[in-house]
């Protein structure tokens, strides 16, 4: 579990640095095509924190609470249903879900660019995911 977490903690921290980085602001120094690079460099390591945040709380669950889940979406609720969220950090993540499939199909610009407005939030919680659990089981 502690590697687990260790190597969660590292995706992480790569994840809410370009989160948490303005895009617009870079916008009048930098080539368009080079932001959109490092968009799509936030949205892998979104993908990969979105991954890694549902196997975190499968381990966990099964380590602590004996709950098996087979699915992200079970993962998260069993995680939800144990109480170790609250309500609305459930909802968050639930979205962050859909978010990752949405943004796995660059076919809708709107949806794109709404998860891309979500990042902050989603780095916020996932830091908050990474307490709780450490916190757990250390």
């Amino acid at each position: 579990m502690e590697l687990k977490l260790e190597v969660y903690k590292q995706t992480l921290d790569s994840f809410s640095y370009l989160a948490n980085t303005d895009f617009s602001a870079l916008q009048s120094i930098l080539d368009p095509r080079l932001i959109d690079g490092l968009e799509n460099g936030l949205i892998q390591k979104f993908e990969i924190i979105t991954e890694q945040s549902w196997k975190l709380a499968k381990t966990f669950l099964y380590q602590q609470d004996g709950v098996d889940s087979k699915t992200p979406k079970q993962s998260i609720k069993n995680f939800f249903n144990a109480g170790y969220l609250e309500e609305e950090s459930y909802l968050l993540w639930m979205q962050a879900l859909e978010d990752r499939n949405v943004l796995s199909h660059r076919y809708d610009e709107e949806a794109y660019q709404n998860a891309l407005g979500r990042m902050k939030r989603y780095s916020v919680f996932y830091l908050r995911l990474f307490n709780i659990v450490d916190e757990l089981v250390r």
